[in-house]
């Protein structure tokens, strides 16, 4: 296998004690969530469930190509370049027709270390392949659903999963300098699943992890689809109350809204990039109050992060902030 296997792994590499650091002059990341909508209906995810259900996301189902370009204008403001702009969210990014133009701008303007995209990889051609690697997107993470078409059954059409499997294999053989990262769940997997995994994959990547179920959606039952106990990279669930991810990143939404986390559901708007620069956002006093809040023990006044529970299972060790709570409030003061 030519992979390196790098369950336990953030993809990102290394991560620093986010304790020691906070507040950041600069986000680490930036996501940006260019379409709302997906070409799957996952079951663990919020668009198995019905509109109805899924509580607000966002008020535009695409990001236009000006406002995005503004956004990547405004992180020229910040003191230093992002860790990471990513392309993903809760929906295909994929299926947003301009985004090798928009890998390109950001490229462009280098106001990144890396340029990623995750996505399922089924609307992938051999074309867009092309026009990302000529973009300079650094990584692409796919997400694979499972190893045949009965994985894949919401597409209702016969080889998918094989052509999904050629495309990604044509993006590897001319992938440049882009790196390709291929993921699984594991309650994907049965029997000798994992090892079937990898062997399909194993030699058209050049990191491969199986990932764990984690629950995203409050309305979701995960324990009919698989366990829970483990987070998403597989370590122990941190008994933590503060969520890390307002201290580190932003989401910029399709409709411009600026939110603190990747929660599927909206959690809070910090602002609207129509009206405001990403720099003002993260340093203004809306974010200082939702930060503020979570180190206080008051997440419960949203009521998105009252019922959430996924940012347990996505945190590494080093992000955990309870014990520094007090001093942060001092800081952010």
């Amino acid at each position: 296998m030519k992979a390196v296997r790098i369950d336990g792994q953030t993809p990102g590499g290394s991560r620093a004690r986010l304790a020691d650091l906070v507040p950041l002059d600069t986000p680490f990341s930036l996501q940006i969530f260019p379409v709302y909508g997906c070409n799957l209906a996952c079951e663990y995810c919020l668009h198995s469930l019905p509109v109805s259900e899924r509580g607000f996301v966002a008020e535009k189902s695409l990001m236009d190509e000006t406002l995005y370009r503004k956004c990547i204008d405004d992180l020229k403001a910040f003191p230093r370049r992002l860790k990471m702009l990513r392309f993903a969210g809760t929906g295909e990014p994929l299926l947003h027709p301009r985004l090798a133009d928009m890998i390109g701008y950001a490229k462009q303007c280098d106001i990144a270390d890396s340029l990623d995209v995750v996505t399922n990889g089924i609307a992938l051609t051999p074309e867009m392949s092309d026009a990302f690697v000529r973009a300079g997107l650094n990584r692409i993470r796919f997400s694979i659903q499972g190893l045949d078409d009965a994985a894949y059954s919401f597409r209702r059409e016969k080889g998918v999963f094989h052509r999904l499997v050629e495309n990604i294999q044509y993006f590897y053989r001319h992938r440049g300098n882009t790196k390709i990262y291929v993921k699984i769940i594991d309650c994907a997997l049965t029997g000798s699943g994992e090892q079937l995994f990898l062997e399909i994959f194993g030699n058209i990547s050049d990191y491969i992890a199986v990932e764990h179920l984690i629950p995203a959606v409050d309305k979701i039952d995960y324990a009919k689809i698989g366990n829970s106990e483990l987070t998403q990279n597989g370590g122990k669930v941190a008994d933590a109350e503060v969520c890390p991810q307002p201290f580190y990143m932003l989401q910029l939404n399709p409709d411009g809204k600026v939110v603190p986390c990747c929660a599927m559901e909206t959690t809070y708007i910090l602002g609207d990039a129509q009206k405001e620069s990403l720099f003002a956002v993260w340093h203004g006093e809306k974010m200082r109050y939702f930060q503020k809040q979570q180190l206080s023990g008051n997440k419960s006044f949203f009521p998105v992060c009252a019922k959430c529970k996924q940012y347990r299972y996505a945190m590494f060790e080093e992000d955990v902030l309870d014990g520094d709570a007090e001093t942060l409030l001092g800081r952010l003061e």
